[in-house]
């Protein structure tokens, strides 16, 4: 069950590799452009909604990208479960983005955060004392 972070590391990556080269996939056909006739610097604001939108679009698959690789080091380098908050923290985040989009990628996400919380189960947590037996 250390699929995980490897999980959102390539859901990030996916998010980061099509708003950088094939952003009309979706929905912002041109963007470069605007973004470019805006003058670049400061470029998100309010009245430009595709390019906040396409901003955020990408800044979330950076933050995907790096909490995936949080979760990485904790299954494979401290050999532990994810915590529980973080599977159910997923869980929260991906039913939200669920509910306001059913047609989305969150759908991954919540296969993500129910092996994250079942792996959680099975081993006691830090400072929690091991079963005997």
């Amino acid at each position: 069950m250390k699929g995980s972070g490897l999980a959102l590391i390539a859901i990030g990556l996916i998010h980061i590799l099509i708003a950088l080269f094939i952003p009309g996939t979706i929905g912002f056909s041109g963007i470069w452009q605007e973004i470019t006739d805006v003058g670049i610097v400061d470029a998100v604001k309010p009245e430009a909604l595709r390019i906040w939108g396409y901003y955020w679009f990408l800044v979330s698959g950076s933050f995907t990208v790096l909490y995936g690789f949080l979760c990485y080091w904790i299954e494979h380098h401290l050999n532990r479960p994810l915590p529980g908050f973080a599977g159910w923290g997923l869980l929260m985040i991906a039913c939200f983005g669920i509910v306001l989009d059913i047609d989305t990628g969150f759908w991954l996400v919540l296969l993500i955060a129910i092996n994250a919380i079942v792996a959680s189960q099975r081993v006691p947590q830090f400072g929690q004392p091991k079963e005997n037996g």
